[in-house]
């Protein structure tokens, strides 16, 4: 059983310095990073297997310091022109053997928009042909002033691959990141940058984030531009299950209905899945019910035949071709979702995990019985709980059958008939079952309101038996004084 840790209670007033390493490609950012890794990993991690969640955390002088874990960060530029500080300290990494490239001047241009403090990592000194003199100088001419080359910019000449100068390094973070009075309160509004984001065939979504200010918490609320969640579990860089996740912290968030994007801030709130205005108190009205699916089918032409086929009450949360795996499950327990296949198999092991996380699995292998289950469905979901008001009233005159359809052909009585409608079928025998007016025709013109007097033919769904002098009752959902 993976253990967990908590903190819940503890609140910060710093914490630990995020920082991200630019510089052109092959000069070093990723032996700098797998250097300081692997000597300076957190003593609590120790033995940890490491995940690529696009950041870790290392200890030094018995202080935390978290390094975004994507050399040349792609995501750097980005989340500067969303306006999302990450970054509080920069380390520009400059080959001494190399000098300053074309990479080097795009990430001084980051540097100088994020207007963060920075150290230059002149590396590879290890190397014969180094001449950190030249990098030095060639970095005045990119207007990077070095001490000692008319500026106040730090720089620490280091080794990569022998280690020499990464202490001075890491030192030179800390000093920056004391004088930049980094802050992080526990108590303060949850805000997280997304570091990295994308879909897993078994886990669903996958979200990487630091923690800058506020806490994650296991239940939380999630949001990051459209997409939200309710956060299910939470993996540190060690692969360990967290309960919670402090400022500074590098995080996995699991639990989201969608895909946000990198840059994105994390943040939370009440949440309820695909809608955009949310009160949770308040009953959703009859347009507003919609009943939230995830479809899995063996081939796309089932998927798009399928979706054509759905009521407007149906919310297609997602949709995929294959068997039905975890992120299904994943996604369907989050969002509140019932996952739906046609010919598509789920394992025991699927099933138990639906069992656990309370999903609904219903497989079909023919298409009208899944949509006439997904009618019937919707037919509960809109059941009247209160009075009923009648809308219109019609009698079946004739049965015909079309393309093994049953037409009903009818006369309005009273009211108005129209497309969509939920009906009560009265047969004369007493009985009655419920339907809805899939389509209605006067004459050869499709229509969608057929009003008193009128003679139409109307197509229900589902396909339930018809028969002559049956009366349509079209109503729709009303409370007393409305009636």
């Amino acid at each position: 059983m993976t253990k967990k840790t908590s903190t819940i209670g503890k609140i910060s007033t710093g914490r630990p310095p995020i920082v991200v390493i630019l510089g052109h490609v092959d000069h070093g950012k990723t032996t700098l990073l797998d250097y300081i890794r692997q000597t300076h990993r957190a003593a609590s991690e120790a033995g940890g297997i490491t995940q690529s969640i696009g950041a870790y955390q290392a200890t030094f002088q018995d202080k935390s310091i978290t390094f975004i874990d994507t050399p040349g960060h792609a995501a750097f530029s980005k989340m500067r022109s969303r306006g999302a500080s990450i970054a509080d300290v920069a380390v520009l990494v400059v080959a001494a053997d190399d000098g300053v490239k074309p990479q080097t001047l795009e990430s001084i241009k980051h540097l100088k928009e994020a207007a963060i403090p920075y150290v230059v990592a002149i590396n590879k000194i290890d190397k014969p042909d180094s001449n950190p003199e030249v990098a030095k100088a060639e970095l005045t001419q990119a207007e990077v002033f070095v001490e000692g080359y008319g500026g106040n910019v730090p720089f620490v000449l280091i080794s990569g691959k022998t280690g020499k100068g990464i202490d001075s390094l890491l030192e030179t973070i800390l000093l920056l990141a004391e004088l930049e009075e980094v802050q992080g309160d526990t108590q303060g509004a949850l805000e997280a940058p997304i570091i990295e984001a994308h879909k897993d065939n078994h886990r669903g979504y996958i979200v990487s984030a630091i923690v800058r200010q506020g806490m994650l918490r296991i239940g939380d609320h999630i949001h990051a531009g459209t997409a939200n969640g309710k956060l299910k579990a939470m993996y540190n860089d060690a692969g360990k299950q967290v309960l919670e996740a402090l400022p500074g912290t590098p995080v996995q968030l699991l639990g989201w209905d969608s895909l946000p994007g990198v840059g994105e801030v994390v943040t939370s709130g009440v949440y309820v899945p695909n809608e955009e205005v949310v009160v949770a108190t308040t009953p959703i009205s009859q347009s507003g019910q919609h009943l939230n699916i995830i479809l899995k089918a063996d081939t796309r032409g089932s998927l798009e035949a399928i979706m054509g086929s759905f009521p407007a009450e149906v919310n297609i949360v997602d949709s995929s071709t294959g068997d039905i795996n975890e992120s299904d499950v994943l996604l369907a327990s989050t969002t509140g979702s019932i996952i739906l296949g046609f010919n598509s198999k789920a394992t025991s092991s699927i099933k138990k995990l639906a069992e656990v996380e309370h999903v609904k699995i219903l497989s079909h292998k023919i298409i009208y019985e899944l949509l006439e289950f997904i009618e019937k469905k919707i037919l509960r979901l809109l059941e009247p709980n209160y009075d009923e008001k009648v809308l219109g009233e019609g009698l079946i005159l004739k049965v015909f059958e079309i393309n093994r359809d049953k037409i009903a052909g009818v006369k309005v009585g009273s009211g108005k008939l129209e497309t969509g409608n939920t009906i009560h079928l009265k047969h004369t025998d007493g009985t009655t079952k419920d339907a809805r007016i899939k389509a209605m025709r006067i004459g050869k013109d499709e229509v969608k309101i057929a009003e008193s007097g009128v003679e139409c033919g109307i197509l229900l769904f589902p396909n339930i038996e018809i028969r002559e002098k049956d009366v349509i009752i079209s109503y729709q959902k009303a409370e007393g004084e409305l009636l």
